[in-house]
């Protein structure tokens, strides 16, 4: 072959084998990826839980890689509870395979033991899931403009952003910390004994600690949270901050289930004004005749001095209290 030819030919074959082996790594981290998710569903059949994805489809080659999952659902062995979608996008980092990022492309519908229904859009669902030599380094969801509607009950929880982050805390092993941040909520009725708080919420935000975290991936029949509570669980908030009517406070505290799986705990907020926040709790319609004499005399000590406060939010045997003052009994979580 004349020398000029082979000169042009060579940057060909180089490029035609640098284009063969980019779609042979694509093929293949495509193929070990779905061989994953099939073990990951074995492997959950096999522990009793329900679990199924009707079609994969693979897209993006050959700048990236989406694996579409159709008609995707879901249940724990012993959890309670089943969600369904009919489309999920798992979009793989191609430069590192650690990193997954998932995109729920339809409606999720969240179904419980009692026959509710949870349907959970938004204009964008977005989850990430990063490990490190198999373990979890990071993981977190980011919704914008998202509902939550369970069409048995009035009213539809909506948010403009959520944003949900968890990663192992390197303080201290089995403990994760959980980072919390939402804005403009809307909450779909009224809370009990909060009536004239108003159903927007501004943001509510919390840096947590989820203590016994290991725990919680376990689970009993009928009370998913038994082993994580019988472990000493519990939640830590290093920081609490709520705009919520006349409740704008960032504190710290401590909360979890008790036996009867009612919440439990202590917060510290402290209140710049809180005069508003005791005329308001005096509003609530099922506050007694004794609490709402207390509550308004609070509201004028602290309108007339002018002081702040430390306000202390209790939970324990069943009970809320503010400042040691009965507002309302507690119901089980679940």
């Amino acid at each position: 072959m004349n020398k000029k030819y082979l000169w042009l030919a060579i940057p060909w074959a180089v490029a035609l084998l640098l284009a063969g082996g980019w779609a042979l790594y694509w093929n293949t981290v495509a193929g070990e990826a779905e061989r994953r998710l099939n073990a990951a569903i074995a492997e959950q059949q096999a522990d009793g839980a329900t679990a199924s994805i009707g079609s994969i489809s693979r897209h993006g080659f050959p700048a990236i890689m989406r694996l579409q999952l159709n008609e995707v659902s879901y249940a724990p062995a012993r959890g309670g509870w089943r969600a369904r979608t009919d489309r999920v996008d798992l979009h793989i980092n191609l430069m590192n395979t650690e990193h997954v990022t998932i995109k729920a492309e339809a409606p999720i519908a969240i179904a419980r033991e009692d026959g509710s229904v949870t349907n959970v859009a938004a204009d964008t669902i977005i989850g990430s899931f990063r490990t490190a030599n198999g373990a979890l380094a990071q993981a977190g969801v980011e919704a914008d403009n998202m509902t939550l509607d369970d069409p048995n009950e009035d009213g539809v929880l909506t948010a403009r952003k959520l944003v949900i982050n968890v990663r192992p805390d390197a303080r201290a092993a089995g403990e994760y910390q959980l980072s919390f941040d939402a804005t403009e909520l809307l909450l779909p009725r009224p809370v009990r004994s909060f009536e004239a708080f108003g159903q927007e919420v501004a943001a509510l935000r919390a840096a947590i600690v989820i203590e016994q975290g290991a725990a919680l991936l376990e689970s009993a029949p009928g009370d998913p949270t038994g082993p994580w509570r019988e472990a000493g669980g519990r939640l830590r908030f290093e920081a609490l901050a709520l705009n919520w009517g006349p409740l704008q406070a960032t504190g710290t505290g401590f909360g979890g289930l008790d036996s009867e799986r009612r919440l439990t705990g202590d917060l510290e907020l402290p209140i710049e004004e809180p005069a508003p926040i005791f005329t308001a709790l005096a509003q609530a319609p099922d506050t007694s005749e004794d609490a709402r004499r207390a509550l308004g005399l609070l509201a004028a000590a602290f309108a007339i001095s002018g002081d702040d406060i430390d306000l202390d939010v209790e939970a324990e045997g069943g009970v809320l209290r503010l400042e040691g003052l009965s507002v309302r009994e507690l119901p089980p979580v679940y």
